[in-house]
């Protein structure tokens, strides 16, 4: 059963330390050459060879709402996964699903584009629930996941927003969580 209550998000520390490091991220990159260092600039990774991008573009954000948004996500979703699977899948799951949607982004995106924001990490943790509400064999609870997935996917192709990112760090979400979900189950098989 996939029960998101106060005690799971209690005991998501993972998920509350990534968002207090987003929100300093925030603060501190209200400074303009910090934003500049940290932002995901097509132009920068591929001509100065700045691969560290791929990974604190993740920790910055366009604008309050921005973060807002994407945090609220990350306490959902980030606190669902982090109580269903081990701490380094959970994080494997957040980094490798941002990382996937950060590199789709440097491949289909014009060099000179700057893009910035967890929302790669946080469609992979969606991705994951997905998985997670797909083995509940509960059909109604999995109509409703397939038209909330439908519904953000459409609104990805909103101006403004990276929809690359969103779309293969959701599918980085999807194919990690189920990887782990078959590793979890064979290793029972073996030893049950």
């Amino acid at each position: 059963m996939i029960v998101l209550d106060q005690d799971s998000i209690l005991n998501a520390k993972l998920t509350i330390s990534i968002i207090i490091m987003n929100v300093v991220c925030f603060f501190i990159s209200t400074n303009a050459e910090f934003f500049y260092l940290l932002a995901q600039i097509n132009s920068r990774i591929i001509e100065q060879y700045e691969v560290w991008r791929f990974f604190t573009s993740m920790f910055l954000h366009a604008d309050y709402l921005h973060l807002f948004m994407n945090m609220f996500t990350l306490l959902l979703y980030g606190s669902l996964i982090e109580n269903v699977f081990k701490k380094y899948e959970y994080l494997i799951i957040y980094f490798v699903s941002g990382f996937m949607g950060n590199i789709f982004t440097l491949l289909l995106y014009p060099p000179n584009s700057i893009s910035v924001g967890a929302s790669g990490a946080i469609f992979g943790l969606m991705g994951a629930a997905f998985v997670l509400v797909a083995k509940s064999n509960d059909r109604r609870l999995l109509v409703l996941a397939a038209a909330y997935v439908l519904y953000y996917i459409l609104a990805s192709f909103e101006p403004g927003i990276n929809t690359w990112a969103h779309l293969f760090g959701g599918v980085g979400g999807l194919l990690l969580s189920s990887l782990f979900d078959w590793r979890k189950n064979r290793f029972r098989e073996r030893y049950d």
